[in-house]
């Protein structure tokens, strides 16, 4: 039940950050335009770690929310000492814009500060001063904002690795022994809260693309729609928007540009 109130508190946080923002979700790269605050430039800096430590560096979210109650992970934990102001690890820390030494990366030797995954936010931002479709977000940024889709997962107890998926929706896991068992499911087998765009959560069951009520996310191929799994970014795609989540350590425009981590 804690673990369905945090992800709920992190999702309406994105929710309550888009009313202010032209209904969009947090990207660092849309803020830190002067590099105050970390030396990456451009959409290189849109990682989940950078995105996270905005909303708490704004008073959107704590530390605490961030991990899981049932976190099975020795390598990730809260961040017990988050600076608010002036943060040192920024590059001009009087100017910074959020703290960088939030971690999001549990494969480093300092750890991780963060459980869930949330959606890739690969595609193109749009010109809210251009013409016509220039004008729309395209990619995972359509969904990167608050469509109130019941449909769109937007953050989630983090998933396994997969390789491949069947034409039955059949996933096939790179690691069969994946920490993300131990959350919520079986040893086997993945179960966990995902939190939709609409701003409520369901506890999943499946790996497989099924979604309460019987509605279904889907994506658009060459020969017409599939049904789309939520831990896996489908090549088959031809929008690129198909709901990807993950922990993501390095970013960019294009989905090949993001680094996703997984355990």
């Amino acid at each position: 039940m804690r673990d369905s109130i945090q992800l709920r508190g992190i999702s309406q946080s994105l929710i309550i950050w888009a009313n202010g923002n032209n209904g969009n979700y947090p990207l660092p790269s849309q803020i830190d335009t002067a590099d105050f605050t970390v030396a990456e430039s451009g959409r290189a800096k849109d990682t989940t770690a950078n995105i996270f430590s905005i909303l708490i560096f704004n008073g959107n979210i704590s530390p605490e929310i961030c991990i899981s109650p049932a976190e099975s992970s020795p390598s990730i934990a809260r961040d017990e000492d988050f600076e608010y102001s002036n943060p040192k690890a920024a590059a001009s820390p009087m100017n910074a814009l959020w703290d960088p030494a939030f971690s999001a990366d549990f494969t480093s030797a300092k750890g991780g500060n963060f459980s869930y995954g949330h959606l890739q936010p690969s595609g193109t931002r749009g010109d809210p001063a251009a013409l016509h479709a220039a004008r729309v977000p395209a990619g995972r940024l359509s969904v990167w904002r608050d469509t109130f889709s019941t449909t769109e997962a937007i953050i989630a107890n983090r998933g396994p690795e997969i390789s491949a998926v069947a034409a039955d929706y059949t996933p096939t896991l790179k690691n069969k022994s994946s920490n993300t068992f131990l959350t919520h499911g079986g040893r086997n087998s993945w179960e966990g809260n995902v939190a939709y765009n609409d701003g409520h959560v369901a506890f999943e069951t499946t790996l497989k693309p099924l979604s309460p009520g019987g509605a279904a996310m889907s994506y658009t191929t060459a020969s017409g729609p599939r049904l789309d799994t939520i831990f896996f970014d489908e090549p088959d795609d031809v929008n690129q928007s198909n709901i990807f989540l993950g922990i993501f350590i390095t970013a960019g425009e294009k989905p090949g540009e993001f680094k996703g981590i997984w355990d």
